[in-house]
């Protein structure tokens, strides 16, 4: 059992967290006896040829721990034993016990505690003549037993060694004893006077020139302040770092990186924390440290699961408990069981949950701890809960609640209130789910849990809405919607990073439904307005959300320099991840009016809610609002529409009997029409030039130019036929797209034009004697593996040889010299990131746009990964990246498959690659909703190029040459031009 599970346990309790690694004694591990000798020396009889061979021994074990290893430890042990019994036969009683000393020692570094202790023992019982050595084993004693969760015993030893201690000078001894006394008070939750003794105990030791014992008190102080100075905490991680680095401690080296990769997960920087654990886990298996690696395995795990590598924190999990069950620490195992359940309900696997939890709840009471035996029982109600065993899940609830009660733990108590309320709201039973709410929030508020009081408010808030009392569902759902402004509420403290998406797309997505209740009931108070303000609110948001969840991308040894360096850590959103934060301003309808008067355009901007959804009707005077069905509804139709429309794409050979592709066209169309008259026919759209759409959810998904006319004149005439259609993130951003463009140096040149990028190692490009080295697998950069992984089965990159031929038709188009082409390896990362797009009017990208559907911030261009020479290199442009590039340009083109698609958060609008480029500067963006056929894509790029080139408007170029394809008979289908989407500004 390890200090860090009580860390969890009693300083914060608010994170649900895996298990960590625990903080253990190096003070002593090389003081050695004075008198040692080589064994060459050990010449002659009687006590002299003892004592020599007992000094020769302890030498030996000496070099042995130096090496860190398994194996050489285990060794050192039985050569220390050794040593005990030959200074014992020479009744040299004091180095026994400081022989005695290092076993218990290194059986501590092995996470042999109970070894340790009895070891620690004898070394007491060894040492009454030497009150210093006695003293030690106080100190070491008294740590076990608060690692190991014996609080009164380590009270009680610790308060021993520290009155023993004040006999001595030694600087050394004193440290010790005061920091084994502030580990038994931190234990106990004295957090306060806990951090000043171990602040008292590094100072001595600095003083006793100990950098062990100094670097052992630094990581116990990270801890400490982590509740309270986040900062600071990192600090003395670091200092511990150094410190054991210096001296070549594996062991140090392991627990510092272990420290540093719970800070970063809880910081929600996750792949900082898995380049820490997988450092600590590498060392603690060097060490042969089972218990330990068994920990860092479950952090993996944990990072994994935020990483969106469900299949790989699943594994981790397991490992993990497999190590625990071997070393009998039902403690550890259950965490892992915990995290087993939580991979698999992220894999949507709940049939597999109960299980699981009765393992979890099997070895919660094995433990003994009623925490844990209160968390496996909601466990279990929860699975239940999700099978539609209600009457189970409600008594489970019960005991649940009850066990945190009889020990006064108000965290768990609070979460089982909330899912308990949560579950009787649901048939119905309100009074008592209001009553069991309002006991959570009191509960949550003294523990300072922001996440969860908004979560308590807005299931309030719902319930509120259900009884029709509208305006009491407003003021709750009002406070939880002030948390998250406030910027208050943080990815970190939820299960995963989709969760809290989820979560905020719900808030918003209610108290839009809730104000648009009210303007029915009451249209003089204004909430038409405020709902569509909301609505912007949400989008925006959703932006910063994004920009703060973005990887920065770096290597590992990149993340963890960077997570210690100074201006590094702060509790602001966003820390970390190399991102301004500025999304950009909220503009009021009348803002927004004013951004699209006089220009012949309307604004239609969706929100999808659960029961009911809505879209505004906005032009230079009037705002409308409609109701639409609800999410579910809404994405059923959208994911039919899509499918018929794409159905050519799953031909075998792309084409298909003419009879057959008639019934293809004649499904799409029949479900375009009950799309259109859905999502556009309550809009009675006007005769204007222009749609302006703001999509939400799965609306994002459809090219809205294919849908036809709620009621055309004309058979199945398309919206394209009559407007210019775009599309934007949120309506706000027009306004900060424009003051960004008005604000930049305008183009100096034409075009740039990326094409035909290296790939894989047996493209013919590849310098031949370069491959024979390559003998080991490619390396891809991690969110590039990650990407990929999520979205097709293989790694292997498709190269693109038509790309060359579509560059060179678009420099031909635009029959100018001051046309750049970058192909090849100039196709390269590098190119891009050092500022040489500022310059360019047009920007074309022909690669592979790798749209993680899983985790959008793991997004991203693919650019050659090998340069001249053949090595390889880091070509993923990710989204993180693009969204810190500066540009100027008119028009960016994604000229690569699902080039506009993101994951479907709601409230997002599309992430992806389009919304980064908007925010990089660009003022349109031009991509693809779906894999189009190669030859449509030329036909398409050729007509937007040409129409460029005579002067016409991205949008007004982007129109033309879609209505030109549908009035052919080649690719008159929607399939072939209506995948290509333009977001950004109309002018």
């Amino acid at each position: 059992m390890q200090f860090m599970r009580y860390l969890a346990l009693l300083a914060w309790m608010v994170i649900p967290f895996p298990l960590l690694v625990c903080v253990k004694d190096a003070h002593s591990t090389a003081r050695q006896p004075a008198q040692l000798q080589p064994p060459t020396a050990c010449k002659g009889d009687g006590q002299h040829e003892v004592l020599c061979r007992a000094n020769a021994a302890a030498a030996r074990a000496a070099v042995l721990r130096q090496q860190q290893t398994g194996r050489e430890l285990k060794a050192a042990i039985a050569l220390l034993e050794e040593s005990v019994h030959l200074f014992k036969a020479a009744h040299s009683y004091g180095d026994a016990a400081r022989m005695q000393l290092q076993i218990g020692d290194t059986y501590f570094i092995l996470s042999e505690y109970e070894k340790a202790l009895g070891t620690y023992r004898e070394v007491v019982a060894l040492s009454m003549e030497d009150q210093r050595v006695r003293c030690q084993a106080l100190s070491r004693m008294s740590r076990v037993y608060s690692l190991t969760g014996r609080t009164a015993d380590a009270d009680r030893y610790s308060n021993q060694a520290v009155d023993l201690s004040s006999a001595f000078s030694d600087a050394t001894i004193q440290a010790e004893a005061l920091e084994a006394r502030g580990l038994a008070l931190y234990v106990s939750g004295d957090f306060t006077h806990s951090a000043e003794l171990l602040a008292r105990a590094r100072d001595l030791f600095v003083q006793a020139t100990n950098p062990e014992g100094q670097a052992q008190s630094a990581l116990m102080l990270a801890y400490a302040h982590f509740g309270s100075d986040r900062l600071k905490a990192i600090q003395f991680a670091g200092e511990a770092l150094r410190l054991w680095s210096s001296s070549n401690s594996r062991d140090g080296v392991a627990r510092a990186h272990s420290a540093l990769g719970f800070f970063a997960a809880v910081a929600g920087e996750f792949e900082t924390a898995q380049c820490n654990y997988q450092e600590a886990l590498d060392n603690f298996r060097t060490i042969g440290d089972k218990d330990n690696e068994a920990v860092a395995l479950n952090g993996i795990g944990y990072a994994n699961r935020e990483n969106g590598d469900l299949q790989a924190s699943l594994e981790s999990h397991r490992r993990a408990k497999a190590i625990f069950a071997d070393l009998r620490d039902p403690l550890g195992e259950g965490e892992a069981t915990t995290g087993m359940g939580k991979a698999l309900s992220a894999m949507g696997r709940y049939r597999q949950l109960l299980p699981v939890y009765r393992e979890k709840l099997r070895l919660a009471q094995e433990t003994k701890i009623p925490a844990q035996v209160a968390s496996a029982l909601a466990d279990m109600a929860g699975a239940y809960e999700l099978e539609g065993q209600l009457g189970k899940a409600e008594t489970l609830y019960h005991r649940s609640l009850a066990t945190y009660r009889s020990v006064n733990h108000e965290h768990g108590e609070g979460e089982v209130l909330i899912r308990l309320a949560h579950l009787l709201a649901g048939q119905g039973r309100f009074a008592q789910a209001i009553s069991l709410l309002e006991t959570a929030r009191s509960l949550k508020d003294k523990a300072g849990q922001v996440e969860e009081v908004a979560r308590i408010q807005y299931e309030l808030a719902r319930i509120y809405r259900q009884l029709g009392r509208l305006e009491d569902a407003r003021a709750a759902i009002e406070k939880t919607i002030a948390i998250i402004e406030s910027q208050r509420l943080k990815i970190a403290t939820f299960d995963s990073r989709a969760a809290y998406f989820a979560s905020v797309h719900r808030y918003y997505a209610l108290y839009i439904q809730v104000l648009m209740l009210l303007e029915q009931r009451d249209p003089a108070q204004g909430s038409l307005q405020s709902a569509f303000e909301a609505s912007e609110r949400s989008k925006v948001r959703a932006l910063l959300d994004l920009l703060t969840a973005s990887s920065q991308s770096l290597h590992c040894d990149e993340l963890l320099q960077q997570q210690l360096s100074p201006d590094h850590f702060t509790d602001s959103p966003g820390a970390g991840t190399g991102q301004s934060l500025s999304a950009g301003p909220v503009l009021t309808l009348k803002e927004i009016q004013a951004e699209i008067a006089n220009d012949d355009t309307v604004l239609l901007e969706y929100a999808l809610g659960d029961e009911k959804s809505y879209v505004w009707v906005v032009d230079q005077q009037h705002i409308v609002a409609h109701e639409l069905p609800g999410a579910d509804q809404v994405r059923k139709m959208v994911e039919a529409f899509r499918s018929a429309v794409t159905a050519r794409q799953r031909l075998p050979d792309g084409t298909g009997s003419a009879q057959r592709l008639r019934a293809l066209d004649a499904t799409s169309a029949l479900l375009g029409r009950q799309l259109s008259r859905m999502v556009l026919g309550p809009a009675a759209l006007s005769r204007s030039k222009r749609l302006l759409i703001v999509p939400d959810g799965s609306l994002q998904y459809i090219p809205f130019s294919a849908l036809p006319l709620p009621e055309a004149v004309e058979k199945n005439a398309s919206l394209v036929s009559h407007y210019e259609v775009l599309y934007l993130p949120s309506a706000s951003a027009l306004g900060t797209l424009r003051k960004t463009f008005a604000n930049n140096t305008p183009p100096s040149s034409l075009a740039a034009i990326f094409a035909d990028p290296v790939f894989e190692r047996d493209d013919p490009r590849v310098p031949r004697a370069s491959v024979p080295q390559m003998t080991k697998p490619q390396r891809r950069p991690s969110d590039l593996r990650v990407a990929l992984r999520d979205a097709q089965k293989s790694q292997y990159i498709e190269r693109l040889p038509g790309s060359h031929e579509e560059a060179e038709a678009i420099r031909k188009i635009l029959r100018s010299q001051d046309v750049l082409v970058a192909e090849g390896f100039d196709a390269s990362k590098t190119f891009v990131l050092q500022g040489a797009l500022k310059p360019y009017r047009y920007i074309h990208f022909a690669t592979h746009g790798i749209i993680d559907s899983r985790h959008p911030e793991m997004s991203g261009l693919i650019l050659s990964l090998f340069n001249k020479k053949g090595g390889q290199q880091d070509g993923y442009l990710r989204l993180g990246e693009i969204y810190n590039l500066k540009l100027s340009a008119d028009l960016v083109v994604l000229s690569g498959c699902n080039s506009a698609l993101g994951k479907d958060l709601d409230s997002e609008g599309i992430i992806g690659l389009p919304r980064g480029l908007l925010h990089a500067g660009a003022r349109s963006v031009i991509a693809s909703l779906w894999k189009v056929d190669d030859d449509a894509a030329a036909e398409f790029m050729r007509g937007l190029y040409a129409r460029i080139e005579h002067g016409e408007s991205p949008t007004s170029a982007l129109r033309g040459a879609q209505i030109e394809m549908s009035l052919g008979n080649r690719w008159r289908a929607p399939f072939y031009w209506a995948a290509f989407v333009l977001q950004g500004d109309y002018k």
